[in-house]
């Protein structure tokens, strides 16, 4: 049983790793594409906020 769960916890660590960043890249994007913290560079449209676009579609 205690290998059982060995291999679960092993076969999970990835998955959750993977959601932790995809997470904090989202959160980031949210930031740089906030016209209120970056500016009139972050209007949509500019090329700014189209590349924090494409991240953002990324993650």
């Amino acid at each position: 049983m205690l290998k059982k769960i060995q291999r679960f916890g092993g076969a999970m660590f990835t998955p959750v790793l993977f959601f932790t960043f995809t997470g904090v890249v989202v959160g980031i994007t949210g930031i740089f594409k906030n016209p209120q913290i970056m500016g009139s560079i972050a209007n949509e449209g500019t090329g700014w906020w189209k590349f924090w676009q494409l991240i953002e579609e990324g993650g």
